[in-house]
């Protein structure tokens, strides 16, 4: 079924013709619906490479490709680019659906740059703070005060960059915005962290107005004690690297991670002249997020943070995958005089790179965390055949990587999930994600397991029922 959508974005009346069964978009309609019917997308580009690499299995790697355009049939997101590489070498590249559905469909490509959201903690500010650390200006168990006194207001003085990293310092998950109030559908009062009386449905803009809710914000939980996913830690842990280098984070990645790396095409506030090649998230208050951040906390410190704003593609992202295989460098190309040669690109020092990927939640935890990693926690899109001890990340937008040093492999899934709007209910890419890990996985037959184990504590004490323990009654 087709349907003619006529709106208004940013006062340009378009009229669209969407081959979208149900679409429905809250934000440009004025007559509520009750429950929006099932949507999908049209199929748009597929381009799939599968070099022959050896003892990599291609017969599971097609597999790849049907689970995709299901899931953009089905309205899952509009299109997809995957990567996938094993020892230094692609063994899969998949480009899928539309890059863009509004203001007028695109094909995807694969130099699509996306709005990786929380890829940001550890694309852009896990490495920085990693780098701090190893030139020994902080500590891993420092308290933040020590570097911010401020921040101890309200409780928060013992709080350590371990625990922020982590997610175990028991603050709240966000600082609250209008904007973020009203996608989350919350009131303006009860907010976590914050009195319960208390007006939270404030406007506000930029890092200072930012560094003022978090010295005002209240642990929710002891810190230490219960894995929490915070967007305030990584804040935090983005103003400390401004804090201690006098840069901006923005300004400090470029100097020292993605511009030695030769990350052409990832940065915070891309410019309007790559618009064309940005995947659009969703529509906000009648405004298509184009080009601007789609997390409401990023948005309303200007596009730079610690937690989100960043923008990729798969190939730089794939160059940072690799340098972490590598154990912290990277042999970047570039040409000289014609010729091509190779530099090599130091990011961090291979005991940087373990220390941050590997478990550093408090003992006895089933969730397991490295420093901004996510290792064998809640939120893992391991799958179930990777090595325990590989790690990866999220982002809410619709993007993911997990790398692999036991088998030298990465997986890249970049999505615009959120394009127009997010589907209702839970989200079918996390299903995705998992079964695509898995095929990745299996097809690899060069893997010696002595020594090895594909199963965490996490992914067991998830797989079985626990009771619920029974509260206590008061007097």
């Amino acid at each position: 079924m087709s349907y003619r959508i006529r709106f208004h974005l940013r006062g340009l009346s378009l009229t669209l013709m969407l081959v979208l069964s149900g679409l429905a978009l809250p934000a440009l309609s004025q007559a509520p619906t009750p429950a929006p019917p099932v949507r999908t997308f049209p199929p748009g580009a597929r381009h799939e490479v599968m070099p022959p690499v050896r003892h990599v299995n291609r017969a599971l790697l097609k597999r790849i490709a049907p689970l995709v355009e299901h899931a953009i049939a089905r309205g899952a997101f509009p299109g997809a680019v995957i990567l996938a590489a094993h020892r230094g070498q692609i063994i899969y590249q998949g480009v899928f659906g539309s890059r863009r559905i509004l203001p007028s469909p695109a094909p995807m490509r694969y130099n699509t740059i996306f709005d990786l959201a929380s890829l940001t903690k550890v694309i852009a500010t896990a490495p920085a703070v990693m780098q701090l650390l190893s030139e020994g200006r902080l500590r891993l168990d420092a308290p933040i005060a020590r570097y911010w006194p401020a921040f101890a207001d309200n409780g928060k003085g013992a709080l350590t960059i371990r625990e922020l990293m982590t997610h175990f310092s028991g603050l709240p998950p966000d600082i609250p915005s209008p904007v973020l109030l009203e996608l989350l559908h919350m009131p303006p009062t009860h907010f976590l962290g914050w009195p319960k009386n208390q007006n939270v449905n404030v406007p506000w803009h930029g890092l200072e107005a930012a560094k003022r809710l978090i010295e005002q914000a209240r642990l929710i939980n002891p810190p230490g004690k219960k894995f929490v996913y915070s967007d305030i830690n990584f804040i935090v842990m983005g103003y400390l690297v401004q804090r201690l280098t006098g840069e901006p984070l923005n300004i400090y990645d470029q100097k020292h991670i993605f511009g030695p790396l030769d990350m052409r095409d990832t940065m915070f506030n891309p410019p309007v002249t790559l618009r064309n090649r940005i995947a659009p998230t969703q529509v906000i208050n009648g405004q298509l997020r184009w080009g601007q951040v789609h997390d409401p906390t990023a948005a309303a410190m200007g596009g730079v943070s610690g937690m989100a704003g960043l923008f990729s593609d798969a190939h730089d992202l794939g160059l940072y995958a690799q340098m972490l295989l590598n154990g912290g460098v990277l042999n970047v190309r570039q040409r000289r005089k014609g010729a091509l040669t190779y530099r090599r690109a130091r990011i961090l020092g291979p005991l940087a790179v373990l220390k941050m990927t590997t478990p550093q939640s408090p003992p006895g935890n089933p969730d397991l965390r490295g420093l901004g990693w996510d290792i064998d926690s809640s939120f893992s899109n391991r799958g179930v055949l990777f090595p325990f001890g590989s790690f990866g990340h999220t982002g809410w937008t619709g993007t993911s990587i997990w790398v692999d040093p036991y088998t030298q492999t990465y997986l890249i899934m970049l999505t615009s999930r959120v394009h127009p709007q997010p589907l209702p209910g839970r989200d079918p890419l996390i299903r995705l994600r998992l079964r695509i890990a898995n095929l990745v996985a299996a097809s690899l037959d060069d893997v010696n397991i002595r020594g090895l184990s594909n199963t965490g504590p996490g992914e067991l004490w998830r797989a079985y029922p626990h009771p619920k323990k029974k509260k206590k009654k008061g007097k």
